[in-house]
Protein backbone atom coordinates (compact mmCIF):
# COMPACT_ATOMS: atom_id res chain seq x y z
CA UNK A 1 0.00 0.00 0.00
CA UNK A 2 2.66 2.47 0.90
CA UNK A 3 4.40 1.82 -2.63
CA UNK A 4 0.62 3.08 -4.03
CA UNK A 5 0.41 6.23 -2.16
CA UNK A 6 4.47 6.67 -2.77
CA UNK A 7 3.94 6.83 -6.01
CA UNK A 8 0.53 9.14 -6.02
CA UNK A 9 2.89 11.56 -4.15
CA UNK A 10 6.08 11.29 -6.76
CA UNK A 11 3.88 13.88 -8.95
CA UNK A 12 3.46 15.85 -6.56
CA UNK A 13 6.47 15.98 -4.11
CA UNK A 14 7.33 19.51 -4.48
CA UNK A 15 4.34 20.88 -3.91
CA UNK A 16 3.86 18.59 -0.48
CA UNK A 17 7.11 19.53 0.45
CA UNK A 18 6.14 23.32 0.09
CA UNK A 19 2.93 22.64 2.06
CA UNK A 20 4.95 20.92 4.90
CA UNK A 21 7.28 23.16 5.15
CA UNK A 22 5.09 26.37 4.90
CA UNK A 23 1.83 25.36 6.53
CA UNK A 24 0.55 24.21 9.69
CA UNK A 25 -2.13 21.75 8.10
CA UNK A 26 -2.60 18.48 10.08
CA UNK A 27 -0.81 15.45 8.00
CA UNK A 28 -4.92 14.24 7.80
CA UNK A 29 -5.62 17.75 5.76
CA UNK A 30 -2.91 17.45 3.48
CA UNK A 31 -3.45 13.86 3.13
CA UNK A 32 -7.01 14.40 1.63
CA UNK A 33 -5.65 16.88 -0.50
CA UNK A 34 -3.04 15.02 -2.33
CA UNK A 35 -5.40 11.32 -1.92
CA UNK A 36 -3.14 9.78 0.57
CA UNK A 37 -3.76 8.82 4.14
CA UNK A 38 -2.12 11.00 6.78
CA UNK A 39 0.01 7.93 7.69
CA UNK A 40 1.71 8.26 4.14
CA UNK A 41 2.13 12.16 4.25
CA UNK A 42 3.95 11.27 7.84
CA UNK A 43 6.16 8.85 6.71
CA UNK A 44 7.45 11.05 4.06
CA UNK A 45 7.55 14.12 5.99
CA UNK A 46 10.19 11.80 8.59
CA UNK A 47 11.96 10.30 5.45
CA UNK A 48 12.47 13.87 3.63
CA UNK A 49 13.49 15.13 7.66
CA UNK A 50 11.46 18.31 7.13
CA UNK A 51 10.98 20.66 9.72
CA UNK A 52 7.34 21.36 10.35
CA UNK A 53 6.32 25.22 11.57
CA UNK A 54 4.88 25.53 14.95
CA UNK A 55 1.29 26.21 15.69
CA UNK A 56 1.08 28.86 17.89
CA UNK A 57 0.13 27.70 21.11
CA UNK A 58 -1.94 30.32 23.03
CA UNK A 59 -4.04 32.80 22.10
CA UNK A 60 -2.92 36.10 20.62
CA UNK A 61 -4.75 38.91 22.92
CA UNK A 62 -2.97 41.35 21.17
CA UNK A 63 -4.12 40.36 17.23
CA UNK A 64 -7.68 39.22 18.10
CA UNK A 65 -9.97 41.82 17.83
CA UNK A 66 -12.60 40.95 20.07
CA UNK A 67 -10.11 40.85 22.87
CA UNK A 68 -9.43 44.48 21.91
CA UNK A 69 -12.85 45.51 22.36
CA UNK A 70 -13.17 43.59 25.10
CA UNK A 71 -9.87 45.46 27.13
CA UNK A 72 -11.21 48.69 25.71
CA UNK A 73 -15.01 48.27 27.50
CA UNK A 74 -12.45 47.03 30.77
CA UNK A 75 -10.97 50.21 30.89
CA UNK A 76 -13.83 52.60 31.35
CA UNK A 77 -14.77 53.34 35.22
CA UNK A 78 -16.48 51.05 37.20
CA UNK A 79 -16.54 48.28 34.59
CA UNK A 80 -17.13 45.60 36.50
CA UNK A 81 -20.63 46.57 36.62
CA UNK A 82 -21.09 46.18 33.32
CA UNK A 83 -23.61 43.66 32.00
CA UNK A 84 -23.11 40.73 29.75
CA UNK A 85 -26.07 42.20 27.48
CA UNK A 86 -24.54 45.70 27.69
CA UNK A 87 -21.32 43.67 26.75
CA UNK A 88 -22.68 41.97 23.86
CA UNK A 89 -25.00 44.68 22.40
CA UNK A 90 -21.19 46.83 21.99
CA UNK A 91 -19.34 44.24 20.51
CA UNK A 92 -22.49 42.57 18.20
CA UNK A 93 -22.83 39.04 17.93
CA UNK A 94 -24.09 35.78 19.93
CA UNK A 95 -22.96 35.78 23.61
CA UNK A 96 -21.38 32.47 22.53
CA UNK A 97 -17.80 33.01 21.71
CA UNK A 98 -16.79 35.57 24.06
CA UNK A 99 -16.59 33.64 27.19
CA UNK A 100 -13.56 32.37 26.02
CA UNK A 101 -11.91 35.46 25.33
CA UNK A 102 -13.09 36.63 28.23
CA UNK A 103 -11.60 33.72 30.58
CA UNK A 104 -8.24 34.22 28.31
CA UNK A 105 -8.20 37.51 29.49
CA UNK A 106 -8.82 36.60 33.03
CA UNK A 107 -6.45 34.11 33.75
CA UNK A 108 -3.45 36.57 31.54
CA UNK A 109 -4.46 39.44 34.22
CA UNK A 110 -5.31 42.13 31.76
CA UNK A 111 -9.28 42.28 32.91
CA UNK A 112 -10.86 42.73 36.62
CA UNK A 113 -11.91 39.17 37.64
CA UNK A 114 -15.55 40.43 38.17
CA UNK A 115 -15.78 41.77 34.68
CA UNK A 116 -18.48 40.36 32.40
CA UNK A 117 -20.07 38.61 35.47
CA UNK A 118 -22.95 40.64 35.82
CA UNK A 119 -25.77 39.46 34.12
CA UNK A 120 -28.55 41.50 34.90
CA UNK A 121 -29.15 44.80 32.99
CA UNK A 122 -31.63 46.30 35.78
CA UNK A 123 -28.36 46.14 38.72
CA UNK A 124 -26.25 47.39 35.72
CA UNK A 125 -28.82 50.54 35.25
CA UNK A 126 -28.94 50.44 39.57
CA UNK A 127 -25.22 50.49 40.31
CA UNK A 128 -24.91 53.31 37.61
CA UNK A 129 -27.08 55.48 38.72
CA UNK A 130 -25.68 54.18 42.46
CA UNK A 131 -22.15 55.49 41.37
CA UNK A 132 -23.18 58.63 39.59
CA UNK A 133 -26.17 60.36 41.76
CA UNK A 134 -25.18 59.06 44.82
CA UNK A 135 -28.72 58.40 45.40
CA UNK A 136 -30.04 56.75 48.83
CA UNK A 137 -30.20 52.94 47.83
CA UNK A 138 -34.15 52.80 48.11
CA UNK A 139 -34.38 54.88 46.30
CA UNK A 140 -32.65 53.64 42.94
CA UNK A 141 -34.09 50.37 43.64
CA UNK A 142 -37.28 51.86 42.68
CA UNK A 143 -36.17 53.70 39.84
CA UNK A 144 -35.01 51.03 38.28
CA UNK A 145 -37.77 48.30 39.75
CA UNK A 146 -35.64 46.03 41.97
CA UNK A 147 -37.33 45.82 45.59
CA UNK A 148 -34.02 44.17 46.95
CA UNK A 149 -31.55 46.19 45.75
CA UNK A 150 -29.98 47.13 49.38
CA UNK A 151 -29.84 43.14 49.79
CA UNK A 152 -27.97 43.16 46.20
CA UNK A 153 -25.17 45.64 47.39
CA UNK A 154 -24.80 43.31 50.54
CA UNK A 155 -24.39 40.08 48.56
CA UNK A 156 -22.37 41.99 46.26
CA UNK A 157 -20.06 42.99 49.35
CA UNK A 158 -19.79 39.39 50.37
CA UNK A 159 -18.15 38.47 47.23
CA UNK A 160 -15.61 41.02 47.15
CA UNK A 161 -16.64 43.36 44.75
CA UNK A 162 -15.50 46.80 45.25
CA UNK A 163 -18.41 48.94 46.13
CA UNK A 164 -18.19 52.45 47.99
CA UNK A 165 -20.22 53.13 51.26
CA UNK A 166 -23.56 54.63 50.56
CA UNK A 167 -24.13 58.18 51.85
CA UNK A 168 -27.44 57.79 52.68
CA UNK A 169 -28.35 55.04 55.00
CA UNK A 170 -27.78 54.23 59.02
CA UNK A 171 -24.08 54.98 58.59
CA UNK A 172 -23.39 57.10 55.81
CA UNK A 173 -26.27 59.79 57.06
CA UNK A 174 -24.20 60.66 60.52
CA UNK A 175 -21.49 60.70 58.11
CA UNK A 176 -22.85 63.36 55.78
CA UNK A 177 -24.04 65.14 58.74
CA UNK A 178 -20.58 65.50 59.86
CA UNK A 179 -18.95 66.85 56.37
CA UNK A 180 -21.93 69.32 56.70
CA UNK A 181 -21.26 70.52 60.44
CA UNK A 182 -17.59 70.66 59.89
CA UNK A 183 -18.11 72.88 56.70
CA UNK A 184 -20.26 75.31 59.18
CA UNK A 185 -17.09 74.99 61.76
CA UNK A 186 -14.77 76.54 59.04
Amino acid sequence: MLTRQWAILRGKENKLVKDLKETTLSFKKLGKKYGVTRQGVHIFCKRQGIKRPEKPKRHQTEQCPLCQKLLQISKRPHSEFISTHTIVKEIGGPWGKYPRHLRTLRSKGLVSPKFGRLHSKRIEKAYAIYFTKRLPICKIGREVGLKNFPSIIRQYRALGWNIPPSLYGRRGRNRVKSKIQEGKKR
